[in-house]
This record gives structure tokens, sequence and C-alpha cells, in this order.
């Protein structure tokens, strides 16, 4: 799997009973506003001997201050055909996507689309009570992209101050003046001083919670990290920096 396609999958415990899984692909899609790409599929496999209830909902999605990821319901901006739907024993079923939003977008638009197992009993054979009955819940990534991709991540601030613990630590914003997401994976941060002395980290131990990061477009996400082996510590003082990733 590609460390681009970033998929969450959430079990819930609900009732005894056996547990009935599913796939659901794929884990990301980029949608158009307007034209052929406004509408795209997605795949079902029911995995089971059994039928499964499914059911689909769109999610749009922000991110906070800390990177946290933010959602809201945005139902009015997709048609899902169909929104429920029982997927037979060992079956394959295909569910359209479409976009029916602003036509016109200059910011990218980010959403989950949400795949949840629903309770169901029909066709199921249930031997035993002392079992746990799991169902699954995928949230696959789904952007709306503009027709004029640009891509500009930066360091706005860097900031010393010490923690709760007495520890030097870092505050490091990086802001992405881009109207696309970018995930920032295999980063590198070179950091400066007042007297122009650069050190270069990374790594999740030295940058945790940079490295991989996905920011959305035109956010702004502050992360601390331990202090950087090299540089003057002074309390409250700003630092300058740059980063460099992999796309």
């Amino acid at each position: 799997m590609s460390r681009k396609k970033l998929l969450f999958v959430v079990f819930l415990l609900v009732s005894v009973g056996f547990a009935y899984a599913f796939q659901f692909s794929p884990l990301e899609q980029e949608f158009e506003p307007t034209g052929a790409n406004s509408q795209k599929t997605y795949t079902v496999i029911n995995d089971s001997e059994d039928q499964i209830a499914i059911e689909f909902s769109v999610l749009q999605r922000n991110q906070d201050a800390s990177g946290e990821e933010v959602r809201s319901a945005s139902s009015a901006e997709f048609v899902i055909s169909p929104a429920k739907v029982i997927v037979a024993p060992s079956s394959t079923y295909v569910v359209r996507v479409k976009y029916i939003g602003p036509s016109t977008v200059t910011v990218e638009k980010a959403y989950r689309l949400v795949a949840k197992q629903m309770a169901y009993s029909l066709g199921k054979s249930q031997t035993t009570q002392s079992m746990f009955n799991f169902l699954y819940i995928y949230y696959s990534s789904l952007y709306v992209t503009p027709s004029e991709k640009v891509v500009k991540i930066e360091i706005s601030s860097a900031k010393a101050r010490l923690d709760e613990e007495g520890n030097q630590v870092m505050d490091v914003t990086i802001r992405n003046r881009g109207n696309v997401h970018q995930i920032l994976l295999d980063s590198k941060l070179t950091l400066k001083d007042s007297s122009g002395k650069a050190v270069t980290v990374s790594g999740s131990e030295a940058i945790p919670g940079i490295d991989s990061l996905n920011i959305l477009a035109r956010k702004s996400v502050t992360k601390t990290i331990p202090w950087p082996e090299g540089l003057a510590f002074t309390a409250g003082a700003s630092y300058t920096g740059s980063i460099e990733y992999s796309e």
C-alpha cells in the first residue's frame, strides 16, 4: 500500500455474535468539480458467507492548529448511489459517488467517505453467545481538486520554550500556502539561530508529528519537537527554518 494512501478502519464492539468482514476500495480518490471526473466508483467485497449491510456517507474534513482532524456533515455536496446496500455472500458491489457541490473550486476540498457496516441478522447462523461481533467502519480519503494545483509548504515560525517539566523544546509551525494537501514524507527540517548556526533534524524522534504529516490546503499546524542539538537556546526567542520532504 502506498504511504500516500490514507485509510482509517475503526472496529466497533456492539453485541454478541460473529464478525463479518468486508473490503472497501479505493483508499483515496480525487474528484473534479465538474465533468466526467466529478463521479467515481467504489467497490465493496463481502468476504463472508453471510449477507452484510453497509451504509455510506460523506464527512467534510478540516484540520485544527495541532493537526488533528475535525469532521462535519457534508451530505448536500454528494450523491451516493446507493446510500445503503445489502451485499450477498462472497460477492462484490459497486457504489457510485458524485460531487454536486460548487462548480468552481480554487482551494482543494477534503472529505472522508465513510463505509459503515450495520447490524444485520438475516442469513446469520449464530451458534454461540460467547463471541463478540465487530462492525467495520472504513474512512477513506476523498478530495475535490482545483484545476490548477499549487504546492507551497513553509515553516512560518519556530520558537523556543521550556515545557511543563522544564525541558527545552521548540514549537514549529508549518504552513501550507498551496491550494492542495501535501503529505510530508521523509521530512527534514533545517533550523537556524540568530548567530547563523544551522542544524538539520529528521526522523520520528527528532521531529515527532511532522514526518508524514498530511497538511491540508491553506492550513497551519504547530508541533512541538525536542530541542535541536547544536542550536543556542533562548527561551521565547524565534528561529528561522526550512523544510524538505519527498513527494
